[in-house]
């Protein structure tokens, strides 16, 4: 798991996914997959590797990676604030995906 620090100080997840077939090499594109609201990046592998597209891609060759938006399970944590303060909802989507890119 990679971790991505936003300007405003929160800590983010990444989950890299690995090919799973020996035949393949993530050699394509990387891929960036962002979930919706009240779920985490899990949400993309809950079907079987041939109904999810986090398995689909990554056999595929794609470099995917999973992303865990803030107050998820695995997204937390910031550099200076309590899971529990009222400023670690305050802001949206718009705000962490440029620093997932970088």
């Amino acid at each position: 798991m990679e971790r991505v620090t936003t300007e405003d100080g929160y800590i983010l997840s990444l989950q890299r996914m690995r090919v799973r077939l020996s035949d393949k090499k993530a050699d394509k594109t990387p891929v960036l997959i962002q979930h919706g609201i009240f779920f985490d990046g899990i949400v993309w592998l809950l079907n079987s590797p041939k109904e999810s597209l986090g398995f689909i891609l990554a056999d595929s060759g794609f470099d995917v990676w999973l992303v865990n938006g803030r107050g998820t399970k695995y997204s937390t944590m910031h550099t200076s604030l309590s899971p529990n303060d009222k400023a670690v909802n305050r802001s949206g989507i718009y705000e962490f995906i440029p620093n997932m890119y970088e």
